[in-house]
């Protein structure tokens, strides 16, 4: 039994708030899963947020302490992340600063936690050896973070790694050793040997490939006289051995990708095949979703003590990519971002081979190659052809295995991937993509996203402003910006830059006008402002606006005004389109 009711729990807070922490750490306790899981919830959001530590973090911790001492609480596991989480942020703060917290009050609280945790890792060590795997985790990232005596922390570590049975543990293991070196100095040599015997000593039971290129990374981090040569070649090896026992893998059980159908435009779609997920447990916190294997922690480590030794980082980026195990080669994808420079061509021809694989080509398209996305690869131009050429020929075959309507297909991830395809090749004018922006257009299926490309090809506006016509003609100007926001619209049209178009944009004025749609009227205005003196029929409409009631359409009317009368070229010329990186859409 704990009693936090017996604390002030005032302290932090400002006069009249009442702190609610006390009865999220009662309700961790309860019998039923879903208050615990709610209990949590809030107190991240009160106590921890986004890492935050303020006083009623700090008065929290003899209480979670506790519970996760008593081996009858449920959920320990998350008790123990919790602690773990709470003094790895106060250890990041600056000792020296002032923080404000949720509350709003200014906390130091971070100073305090940071002097405990030391005092309190005996619980640590315990938990370290605790049955549950689950708790052990934390734990034992714990050990390397607070333990004083660095050496002993060291043993400690080096003791569990004949006694962990799975290979997210033993790698955990190693890596806790080498950020204790980091912490610790005075460890180094210990630590140094103790991966130098995980390299090159004898087999094991607990020591596999895995564990001993996870001691190779690390030490190549830790020490960088070990980055030799062959270090990469060294790693390749052990990568192939990994290989031949691939991750075990699983059906989707229903992540966010595979229930993105609920967000499709247009057209009712259930997932008709779901992706094969794999079963292992994340255990990185700096990367808990990307994760597929264990094994990516330990590669993106070897990355970055590669630094910018691109050659060499291109090797290993090829091993990974081209690895019989998919947990590899998915989590190899990420991991091309952060390449300096334009993608080396061995790199893109492997992420190319790959995209026979469905889930591996949605990850590719979506996140590296369409530039809607953030993290947007740079192709050399040398490689642009090779590259919208083999997105053109897997459009193809989509549309050859899933019918000529792979724009709307029912698998999601089949979908996005082809839908990222398409506007992939808009992203560099490609005629190529043009029938499928169309079609999407007249059947309104995810006609958002083909909205983006639309733009870039003035030499089809006779097909495409009647589509985009049609497209302002459903949507109420009272509610301009749903479903679709009415000045996507209105800038397709000025950016096809064709004078067809300028019937379309008065008529939209016009609504807009007689709705008071004020901000439908203003990019109505930019937008007819564009056509410059093929659009001054519109001189008359346009005119009255200057007395408008907000100040935001009198300046766009008077801007407009002065477009349409002031000598300058009309704006009806249709510049070609082009195959290259060219000026890009607006977005």
């Amino acid at each position: 039994m704990i009693h936090v009711h017996d604390v002030d729990w005032t302290t932090g807070h400002l006069p009249g708030q009442v702190c609610g922490v006390p009865d999220h750490l009662l309700n961790m306790l309860s019998s039923t899963p879903e208050v615990r899981s709610e209990a949590f919830e809030r107190f991240y959001a009160e106590a921890h947020d986004h890492g935050a530590v303020d006083p009623c973090t700090a008065l929290s911790l003899p209480f979670l302490f506790a519970m996760a001492d008593d081996p009858a609480t449920p959920d320990r596991a998350k008790i123990v992340r919790l602690l773990l989480s709470i003094g790895r942020e106060s250890a990041r703060c600056d000792p020296a600063d002032v923080y404000g917290t949720v509350s709003g009050v200014e906390s130091t609280a971070h100073v305090d936690i940071t002097a405990e945790m030391p005092e309190r890792a005996e619980h640590f060590v315990h938990y370290a050896a605790d049955p549950d795997p689950s708790v052990r985790r934390p734990a034992i990232e714990a050990v390397g973070l607070f333990l004083a005596d660095g050496r002993r922390a060291a043993r400690i570590l080096a003791g569990r790694l004949p006694a962990e049975g799975g290979i997210v543990e033993r790698l955990l293991v190693v890596r806790t050793l080498a950020r204790l070196a980091l912490r610790l100095p005075q460890t180094e040599a210990i630590v140094v040997s103790l991966l130098d015997e995980l390299i090159g000593g004898p087999d094991r039971p607990h020591i596999d490939a895995s564990v001993r290129l996870s001691a190779l990374a690390h030490l190549a981090l830790i020490a960088p006289e070990w980055a030799t040569a062959g270090l990469v070649s060294r790693a390749i090896a052990l990568l192939h051995d990994i290989a031949k026992v691939p991750t075990a893998e699983k059906l989707c059980d229903g992540c966010s990708r595979c229930i993105s159908p609920l967000h499709v435009r247009g057209r009712d779609v259930a997932s008709v095949i779901r992706p094969a997920h794999l079963a292992t447990e994340h255990f990185d916190p700096d990367h808990p979703w990307e994760e597929h294997s264990p094994v990516s922690s330990v590669l993106r480590t070897l990355h970055t003590a590669l630094g910018d030794r691109t050659a060499e980082r291109t090797a290993l980026l090829v091993a990974q990519l081209t690895s019989p195990d998919a947990a590899i080669r998915y989590d190899a994808i990420p991991m091309t971002k952060h390449l300096p420079g334009a993608l080396p061509r061995p790199v893109l021809t492997s992420l190319l081979n790959l995209l026979p694989d469905d889930w591996a080509a949605a990850r590719i398209i979506q996140g590296r190659l369409s530039q809607w996305w953030s993290g947007r690869l740079q192709i050399a131009p040398e490689d642009t052809e090779l590259l919208l050429d083999t997105l053109a020929d897997y459009t193809a075959t989509l549309r050859t295995t899933h019918g000529p309507d792979a724009w709307a297909t029912g698998n999601p991830v089949v979908r996005d991937a082809y839908q990222e395809a398409v506007m992939t090749l808009a992203d560099h004018r490609d005629p190529r993509a043009l029938p499928d922006l169309i079609r999407s257009l007249e059947t309104r299926v995810d006609d958002w996203r083909a909205l983006y490309g639309v733009s870039g090809y003035p030499q089809a506006a006779n097909r495409l402003v009647p589509l985009l016509a049609d497209g302002l003609r459903h949507i109420n100007p009272a509610r301009p910006s749903a479903p679709i926001p009415a000045g996507l619209y209105l800038s397709c049209l000025a950016e096809l830059k064709d004078p067809i178009a300028i019937p379309v944009l008065t008529d939209a004025l016009t609504r807009a006008v007689q709705h008071q749609s004020w901000g439908m009227v203003t990019d109505a205005l930019d937008a007819l402002a564009s056509f410059g003196l093929d659009a001054h029929p519109a001189h008359a409409l346009v005119q009255p606006l200057t007395n408008a009631p907000q100040e935001a359409v009198r300046n766009a009317a008077r801007a407009t005004l002065n477009a349409l009368t002031a000598p300058q070229a009309p704006r009806s010329a249709r510049p070609k389109s082009t195959n290259g990186y060219g000026t890009q859409p607006p977005y």
